[in-house]
């Protein structure tokens, strides 16, 4: 398993904090893997809140696992497929009905294939 330390995560993690002294609440699609889930991890460890989505109810239930080691059960894990809008009405509804408004949105979910209802994309290497 690799561990992501990605200055983005750190970014985002300041912005967070930034605007007030109490923890907000952070909702992050895609959070059961990679980048998502790194940076819930980081945001619950600095204080804030969580709400995530993934289509891998085994993979949220490691992540919820791992963010109430902190004995913290304020956060909020659910199944929604950003495909689907159903999926997404009904997670925008949950959300709202738990939680509220979040203060933050990090859309790390996007299906974004070759051709999408988005249009058409080119894969590209990236060389750093």
């Amino acid at each position: 398993m690799k561990t992501a330390s990605f200055g983005a995560v750190n970014r985002a993690a300041a912005g967070a904090a930034g605007a007030s002294s109490g923890g907000k609440t952070v909702m992050i699609t895609g959070v059961s893997k990679g980048l998502g889930r790194a940076l819930a991890l980081e945001l619950a460890k600095r204080g804030h809140t969580i709400i995530g989505c993934s289509r891998a109810q085994d993979k949220l239930n490691s992540l919820q696992s791992e963010l109430s080691s902190d004995h913290n059960n304020h956060h909020l894990l659910l199944i929604a497929d950003v495909r689907s809008n159903s999926s997404v009405e009904e997670l925008a509804r949950a959300v709202i009905e738990k939680k509220g408004v979040p203060d933050i949105i990090v859309n790390n979910a996007v299906p974004l294939t070759e051709t999408t209802r988005y249009g058409k994309f080119q894969r590209k290497s990236l060389t750093l």
